[in-house]
This record gives structure tokens, sequence and C-alpha cells, in this order.
């Protein structure tokens, strides 16, 4: 039985990991320049926002919760670009936070 690509990224596999980050990489990267408004900042909050996927990959949610939750069948990428995109918002959020701070 092979595994999807929810649960080899849950559980640690680089290859997965490596693929999410080269297919979603450029998008959070926009996601990121449009809202500070700086290409160079963006790349930090990539950085930030990677790490972060990586240390919270057990939280995300299997095939069968996403599938209850959004209550559709999905695809192997559905749903992966949004948990990033909203991890990638915590980063900002933390960064803007930090940056007022000094």
């Amino acid at each position: 039985m092979e595994l999807s690509l929810r649960a080899r990224i849950r559980a640690g596999d680089a290859q997965a990991f490596a693929w999410l980050f080269r297919t979603h990489a450029q998008a959070v990267h926009g996601h990121a320049a449009r809202w500070l408004g700086d290409p160079n900042a963006a790349e930090d909050v990539v950085s930030l926002t990677f790490l972060e996927a990586w240390r919270l990959r057990e939280r995300l949610l299997s095939d069968s919760e996403f599938t209850a939750q959004a209550g559709v069948e999905g695809g192997p990428d559905d749903g992966l670009r949004a948990w990033l995109f909203g991890i990638s918002a915590n980063v900002l959020r933390n960064t803007r936070r930090a940056a007022r701070r000094h």
C-alpha cells in the first residue's frame, strides 16, 4: 500500500517534503513579498514558513480528516498550499511584531 503525500509528509519523508517545497515555495514567496513589499525579506519568511511546517508536520490533517473537514474528495495536493499560507501568515505576523519592538 502506497502512502499518500500527506501521510509521507506527516511521517517525515524528506523527499515528500522536498516536493512540497519545490511546488509551493514560489507561491509562499509571492504572498510574503506582497505582504511585506520586500522580496528579500520574503525569502526569510519562506525559510521560516517551511521550517515551521517541518516542525508542525505531525499536525497536518490526514487524508480522511481533510476530506471530512473539506467535504470533498481531493487530490494529493489539496489543502497543502492553504496549510502553508496559514503558517506563513503567522510567520509574517510574528515578523512584523518583532520589527515593531526594535
